[in-house]
């Protein structure tokens, strides 16, 4: 391979990869090809990349797209994740889609602007997602008014009761 396709190789990875919110560095020691393929197909339909680099190479793209601290875990046959533009749903598909590819250890991650262990990985993958986390806050913030309406109607009913009178219905 010649400088300018190396150049080439470099600069459509870092194209792949720059802006990518979460990335994964795996040793893929021991897959078979078929198997790499068909993880590449799966994830390809999620909206996410992965591609099987020399290690000399992604280190150029990574340096190139601000990606930093990757450098060492990239190690013997390496593959590269890169996710969707929903960091913590790819983390669950990636999770889900290794249980049955053992061979596919991986090393570390890069999640927002931070290199991650590979055991941070699951912990990604565990996370709520924005939609999760979105339902969760505007459930707290209806809390508040439901609480203060039950108060008032409680508040109303024992007033009624000492007054001998029957409470209103609410419409």
């Amino acid at each position: 391979m010649n400088r300018t396709e190396k150049a080439v190789i470099v600069s459509n990875f870092a194209g792949q990869t720059k802006g990518v919110p979460f990335l994964v560095i795996a040793e893929i020691r021991g897959t078979k090809v078929s198997e790499v393929n068909q993880l590449r197909r799966d994830l390809e339909k999620n909206g996410m990349s992965f591609k099987v680099m020399k290690n000399t190479l992604a280190k150029r793209a990574f340096k190139d797209v601000g990606v930093v601290g990757l450098d060492g875990h990239l190690k013997g046959m390496t593959g590269v994740f890169a996710s969707s533009p929903d960091a913590i749903a790819s983390a669950r598909l990636l999770k889900d889609l290794l249980k049955p590819l053992p061979t596919i250890k991986v090393r570390a991650g890069y999640f927002d602007s931070e290199v991650v262990a590979g055991d941070a990985v699951k912990v990604v993958s565990e996370l709520s997602t924005r939609p999760e986390m979105m339902a969760k806050l505007l459930g707290t913030l209806l809390e508040a008014p439901r609480q203060l309406v039950r108060a008032l109607k409680a508040h109303e009913e024992a007033l009624a009761a000492a007054a001998g009178e029957p409470a209103v219905a609410a419409e």
